[in-house]
């Protein structure tokens, strides 16, 4: 019988990682994808000045990109938004994120992020990151990339194309959270299972 902790998240036992058991109908497909066809790569550099979601998504956009993974490499950051996870203080999600913390003047350590839309056909990217202080301190987080801008040396996006694929912003029961849900493109070859 597990032991929970604050939050409702189990406390490990001895040899054996926690559980965390979401508030929703336990889904009975674990993991939804859908397969991706032509192996695209893309090299994008962002530079100083530019919003980090404005200018991924107008160059993958220019591109005809709709759906991607990508790496961010290395740079600067003039400004950066993220937020932290913590427990929901209503205890109707397993997590939710906290107040963003802004800083200013970062290093970009390393990234990774997911290019899809919203229910409107609009692109979101759900992005985490590292990034080091100008004092160098490590920290990281949930990026708000409309909110986060390139400093003075250029970030480097290495994209791996999704193409036949859709990653359409959706409701998951099993988490209560909208989470970016694959499917095939209709009219593409991308194929689901």
């Amino acid at each position: 019988m597990p032991v929970f902790a604050t939050g409702g998240i189990p406390e490990p036992s001895i040899g054996r990682p926690r559980t965390l058991v979401h508030p929703g109908p336990r889904a009975d497909v674990r993991l939804e994808h859908a397969t991706a066809h032509g192996g695209r790569q893309l090299r994008i550099s962002l530079r100083a000045g530019t919003g980090l979601h404005e200018g991924l998504t107008q160059a993958l956009a220019s591109a005809g990109v709709q759906a991607a993974a990508i790496a961010l490499v290395g740079g600067d950051l003039d400004e950066v938004a993220y937020c932290l996870p913590i427990p929901d203080p209503e205890g109707q999600l397993m997590a939710t994120y906290g107040e963003p913390h802004v800083l200013r003047g970062a290093s970009l350590l390393r990234g990774s992020a997911t290019l899809g839309q919203d229910a409107q056909g609009l692109p979101v990217i759900h992005c985490h990151a590292s990034f080091a202080d100008a004092e160098g301190a490590v920290r990281g987080g949930h990026v708000l990339t409309p909110r986060t801008v390139v400093g003075q040396r250029p970030v480097t996006a290495l994209v791996s194309v999704l193409d036949g694929v859709a990653l359409r912003l959706g409701f998951d029961a099993e988490t209560r959270l909208n989470m970016l849900r694959p499917s095939a493109q209709p009219g593409e070859r991308g194929a689901t299972t």
